[in-house]
């Protein structure tokens, strides 16, 4: 099954169209994935990285912008404060410093993302992502 094939698969399971969360925001692998699923109607998609990078990226693969459910830069958001709580929550041992470090990791703001029901998926790998040959 293809990474595509895999991702279609679990879109078609929900109700409704769901909200993708790629890690990974910049790679160009990522981005053609994302202009199908926003294409097809699939599934909302937020990428995260670097907004100047994710946007370079998008017009190279022409991808409309507009259509995109957010990008959101792990360095610099503005929920950072919220996801740093969150994230203190469910890590009492770190200090505050490690934690607002911590959530600037792609992966780590992701998956707060998802336990906090943001988004219903995370896909911090494309390759080691289940379902994908």
């Amino acid at each position: 099954m293809s990474k595509l094939e895999a991702i279609q698969a679990w879109c078609a399971e929900r109700e409704t169209p769901p909200i993708i969360c790629f890690t990974q925001g910049t790679d160009p692998e990522v981005i053609k994935l994302t202009k199908i699923l926003i294409q097809e109607e699939l599934a909302e998609v937020i990428l995260l990285g670097d907004e100047l990078e994710v946007y370079d990226q998008c017009r190279i693969y022409r991808v409309n912008e507009s259509l995109l459910y957010g990008v959101m830069n792990p360095a610099d958001h503005a929920e950072m404060e919220y996801y740093t709580e969150l994230y203190l929550e469910q890590h009492p041992e770190e200090d505050p410093k490690k934690a607002s470090r911590a959530i600037k990791r792609p992966e780590i703001l992701g998956q707060l993302m998802l336990s906090d029901g943001a988004v219903d998926l995370v896909i911090d790998d494309l390759a080691t992502w289940p379902g994908v040959a």
